[in-house]
């Protein structure tokens, strides 16, 4: 039924009062002599009417379109598309990530947060684009034992330092290998107290930030050999591994595999990454693609910072 003419004068009046006028819905209730429900209403009642249309005017560059296609798809709070120089180097990309990272992760900083933090070139690029904050109320926290040469820059213990710096928080490493030679070892070495109460702090973090690993020559896994060794990844393969998030191996449908090197890993588990409020994963490039889908498939992110062209996915 069409409204009246006297509804439409009352619905433009309230609405040129709240969208114009810059009132609140309590000024526009004692200004017409309304309750404020009632006001709540005739906003709702104007839009229906189109007496109001919204206009969202997009970015000049970016891809919200394919954004809003990835936050709809996959149940994500947000997704944020870059465009990157060459797909096929992932040095190039993680740069081209980490800035659009950076500004998120600081956006989506709550106050008196944990932040846990992984590892890798993505991360560092991550923390490179990092602006200098004052957040002594933060606590960064490491949530894998470290990978590789500690000195490198992508190893989590640096990584953990140079955030905790930049953004003036606070720190808690984890001084453990974040895999250890056999199962004995990794539980003497969470039965110590401080791996223990820092591994317990990890999952309670209010914000994880991820990279997503794929298994190959270059990567910090396999770089010195002595990480994940040739075995272990014969082992991934064979039980269907595309990737790792925070060190955890998953299948294509980002469920974990069930392999014996799980329980050598000093870190976050996945079934603990799942339980966190908000977990922000960046990740590009064409040897990216299909460990993006397995995370988005298993419902292991609530935020993705990719590129445009791995983007494009909507299985």
């Amino acid at each position: 039924m069409a409204i009246t003419q006297e509804e439409h004068r009352l619905l433009y009046k309230i609405a040129q009062a709240y969208y114009t006028d810059g009132l609140t819905q309590q000024q526009i209730a004692d200004r017409f002599g309304l309750s404020r429900p009632k006001v709540s209403r005739l906003l709702k009642q104007a839009r229906e009417e189109k007496v109001v249309t919204i206009s969202v005017v997009p970015p000049p560059s970016g891809q919200p379109k394919l954004e809003r296609a990835l936050e709809q798809r996959w149940d994500l709070d947000e997704a944020i598309v870059v465009t990157v120089r060459d797909l096929d180097q992932l040095g190039e990309v993680a740069r081209d990530l980490g800035p659009a990272a950076a500004d998120c992760f600081l956006r989506r900083l709550p106050e008196h947060a944990v932040v846990g933090l992984t590892w890798g070139r993505t991360m560092s690029a991550l923390v490179d684009a990092l602006s200098s904050q004052s957040r002594p109320d933060v606590t960064i926290v490491q949530i894998n034992g470290g990978l590789g040469l500690v000195d490198v820059l992508e190893h989590s213990t640096e990584l953990a330092r140079r955030m905790a710096q930049k953004l003036s928080a606070d720190l808690r490493l984890l001084p453990a290998p974040g895999i250890v030679s056999n199962q004995a070892a990794a539980e003497a070495l969470k039965s110590d107290k401080q791996i223990s109460e820092t591994l317990a702090l990890t999952a309670r973090s209010d914000v994880v930030l991820v990279g997503l690993g794929v298994p190959r020559p270059g990567s910090v896994l396999l770089r010195d050999g002595n990480i994940v060794t040739q075995q272990d990844l014969a082992r991934l393969e064979a039980a269907g591994a595309v990737g790792d998030i925070a060190l955890r191996f998953v299948t294509a449908s980002g469920q974990p595999v069930d392999v014996e090197m799980n329980e050598r890993i000093i870190g976050l588990t996945l079934s603990q990454l799942r339980a966190i409020r908000s977990v922000i994963g960046v990740a590009g490039g064409t040897a990216k693609r299909e460990m993006i889908l397995a995370a988005l498939s298993g419902g292991l992110l609530d935020v993705l910072i990719t590129d445009e062209a791995t983007g494009w996915f909507k299985r």
